[in-house]
C-alpha cells in the first residue's frame, strides 16, 4: 500500500422561538408574553461569566467560519429571553437564571450551556433574521409583506437545533441528547405555562427537540464515516460522504477534505513516493483504480489545481487556518514546484500555525519543509528538519527520518504470523457482523444515488456498527468502539494504552493517518486512533 500520511479533523441547538418582539433587529430562544423589550439586560463580569466565554470562543472557534464579524458576547441579569443575539449591537447573550437552569445538569452542565449559545450562533451564521429584517424596513412595499408571511420561525429554530449541535459537537461537546430536558427546566425556573397562545406546546417543543437530536446523531455518524473511508484510503467514497455533508454544514474542514481527497486520490494515480507527505484532511473515498499518470499528466495538473481551489475556500473561512496552508504547499510540493511549496510552507502555513495555535501541524509544516530540502538534496538541512519534527513527538518525521538515512523500516507484523484469534469487539468479529446484516431504518442516510450510509441494531453499549452499501451490493463495514470501552484487541491493547505498546505488537503500519491531535495507525483489518497524549482513545475493525 502507498506510504501517506493523512490528517483527519474528527473532529443542541434549541427548542426557541422567534420572539415577536418589537425590534427585529434581535432573536430570542424563547421570551417572555407580553414582557419582551429589545434590549438586554445588565452584564455581569464574574468567574462564572469568564468560564461561559471560553465555552462560547470554542464554538465559535469550532465554526471557523470569520468572513463575518464575531457577535461579542455578554451574561445578563435579565430574566427575559433564556438567551438571544442583539443583530444591532452584534451581541449574543445568557441570561443568569438560564445558566443556572445549565448549571443544575451537573456533569453536562458545560454541554448544556454550549447547546443554547450554538443555537444562537446558528441564528448569525444562517442569516435567519435577513427576511424579517427586509420586510420590516419596507413596511411600504407589497412584497415586504408577502414576504414576512413567508418567514418560517419553526424552520429556522429546527435548522438551529440541528445545526446548532453539531457545532457543539465540533467543537468537543459531545451529541447532546437532554434538550427536551433543559426545555422543561427554563418552562420551569421561568414559570411559563405548558400551553402559550401562539407558540408550540411544551410537549410539542419536547418531542422536536429529541428528532432533532435523532437526526443530528446521523449527521454526526455521517462524519464519522467519512473520516474512517479516509483512514484506509477509500477516497471516491468519503468524497461523496463531505459533499453530502456540506450540502447541510458548510465549514473550513469539510472544504479542505474535498481538497485533501483530490490529492490522496491523484498521489494513487502517480504511483508510491519515496517519502511520507504530511497531508491534513478530513474527508475519504474509494474508486476503481485508473492507469497509472505521470507527475507531468495535464489530468495531475488538473486535479491538483482543483484540490488548491478546495484549500483556497477553507482559508477563506478562517485565515488563521494552518492545515489548509500546509496542504497548499504540499500540493506545490508534489507538482515539484519546490520554491512555492517553501514560501508557503514556511511562511503562510507557520504563522497560521502560530496564530491559530496548531501545534501539530506546526510539526508537520517541518515534515514538509524537511522533505523539501531532501528532495532539493540538501541532506543535512532535511535531517535537523526531521530530527526537530521528531523530538516534538511525530511519529511521521521519525518514519521520514530513517528514509533519508537509508536505514530498515519497522513494518506491520501480519495478523497469521503469530497471532490466531481474529480480532472482536463486543465479541463479535468483522466477519461475524457482515454474515448477519440489519439495517436499522431510523440511521439510513442516502448519500446520493445508489449510495446509502447504514447502520445496525446496537450490538452492544460501547460501539457502532457503520455500513457504506454502493448499488445495494458492494459494502464496506467497520466496526468501531466508543469511548470508554473497556475490551482489548486480540492482541491485548486496549483503551488508553500507549503507541509504543501498539507498536510491540503490531508493528509500524504500512499506513498512517496524521491528525490535529495525534495519528491513526491502519493496519490490514483494524486501525487505532491516537490522541494528544500517544495513548489509544478508540479503535475500529473494518472490512
Amino acid at each position: 500500500m502507498r506510504n501517506t500520511i493523512i490528517t483527519l479533523f474528527w473532529g443542541l441547538g434549541s427548542f426557541a422561538l422567534l420572539a415577536q418582539e418589537p425590534s427585529f433587529r434581535t432573536q430570542s430562544f424563547i421570551s417572555k408574553p407580553a414582557e419582551a423589550r429589545a434590549a438586554f439586560g445588565k452584564k455581569i463580569d464574574s468567574a462564572q461569566y469568564r468560564r461561559v466565554l471560553n465555552i462560547y470562543n470554542r464554538l465559535v472557534q469550532a465554526r471557523g467560519d470569520f468572513r463575518y464579524p464575531v457577535p461579542s458576547f455578554n451574561l445578563v441579569a435579565d430574566e427575559q429571553r433564556v438567551a438571544g443575539i442583539d443583530y444591532d449591537q452584534l451581541n449574543i447573550v445568557l441570561e443568569e437564571k438560564a445558566l443556572g437552569v445549565c448549571n443544575s445538569f451537573g456533569a453536562d452542565a458545560d454541554a448544556a450551556i454550549a447547546f443554547l449559545l450554538a443555537h444562537e450562533l446558528t441564528h448569525y451564521y444562517e442569516k435567519h433574521a435577513w427576511r424579517r429584517g427586509f420586510a420590516d424596513e419596507n413596511r411600504d412595499l407589497k412584497i415586504s409583506m408577502e414576504i414576512n408571511k413567508l418567514a418560517d420561525d419553526a424552520a429556522n429554530e429546527t435548522e438551529a437545533d440541528y445545526l446548532g449541535g453539531f457545532l457543539a459537537y465540533s467543537a468537543g461537546y459531545g451529541v447532546f441528547k437532554r434538550g427536551a430536558e433543559i426545555i422543561q427546566g427554563v418552562y420551569r425556573a421561568y414559570g411559563l405555562k405548558n400551553e402559550i397562545p401562539g407558540y408550540p406546546s411544551l410537549n410539542d417543543r419536547q418531542t422536536m427537540s429529541q428528532r432533532t437530536a435523532e437526526r443530528l446523531s446521523n449527521l454526526v455518524d455521517v462524519f464519522e464515516m467519512a473520516n474512517l473511508l479516509a483512514a484506509i484510503g477509500k477516497y471516491n467514497l468519503a468524497y461523496d460522504y463531505y459533499r453530502y455533508l456540506l450540502t447541510t454544514y458548510q465549514s473550513r474542514e469539510i472544504y479542505n477534505n474535498l481538497g485533501v481527497t483530490l490529492v490522496l486520490e491523484t498521489m494513487d494515480l502517480m504511483g508510491s513516493q519515496k517519502y511520507r507527505y504530511p497531508i491534513e484532511m478530513d474527508l475519504e473515498s474509494s474508486a476503481e483504480k485508473a492507469a497509472m499518470l505521470a507527475p507531468g499528466d495535464r489530468r495531475v495538473k488538473e486535479k491538483f489545481q482543483q484540490a488548491i481551489l478546495h484549500f483556497d475556500a477553507a482559508i477563506s473561512l478562517d485565515p488563521n487556518y494552518a492545515p489548509a496552508y500546509l496542504n497548499k504547499a504540499t500540493v506545490y510540493a508534489l507538482m515539484g514546484d519546490l520554491n512555492r511549496a517553501r514560501f508557503y510552507a514556511n511562511v503562510e502555513a507557520m504563522q497560521a500555525s502560530k496564530t491559530g495555535k496548531y501545534p501539530k501541524t506546526e510539526q508537520d509544516i517541518n515534515v514538509l519543509l524537511g522533505i523539501i530540502e531532501a528532495r532539493s538534496n540538501a541532506v543535512e538541512k532535511a535531517r535537523v528538519l526531521f530530527k526537530k519534527a521528531e523530538s516534538a513527538g511525530s511519529a511521521l518525521a521519525k518514519f521520514n527520518l530513517l528514509v533519508l538515512q537509508k536505514q530498515p523500516l519497522l513494518k506491520e507484523i501480519p495478523a497469521g504470523n503469530l497471532w490466531l484469534d481474529p480480532e472482536k469487539i463486543e465479541n463479535k468479529t468483522i466477519d461475524e457482523i457482515a454474515a448477519d446484516l440489519h439495517a436499522d431504518p431510523k440511521k439510513t442516510v442516502v448519500i446520493k444515488s445508489k449510495m446509502e450510509f447504514l447502520q445496525t441494531p446496537s450490538i452492544g453499549t460501547a460501539s457502532n456498527v457503520f455500513i457504506n452499501l454502493f448499488n445495494n451490493e458492494q459494502k464496506v463495514l467497520f466496526h468501531l468502539t466508543s469511548q470508554g470501552y473497556t475490551g482489548k484487541t486480540a492482541r491485548k491493547i486496549g483503551l488508553g494504552d500507549p503507541r509504543s505498546s501498539l507498536v510491540k505488537v503490531y508493528g509500524e503500519p504500512t499506513r498512517s493517518v496524521e491528525t490535529p491531535r495525534g495519528q491513526i495507525m491502519v493496519y490490514q483489518d483494524i486501525l487505532f486512533i491516537i490522541g494528544r497524549d500517544g495513548k489509544v482513545e478508540r479503535w475500529a475493525t473494518y472490512r
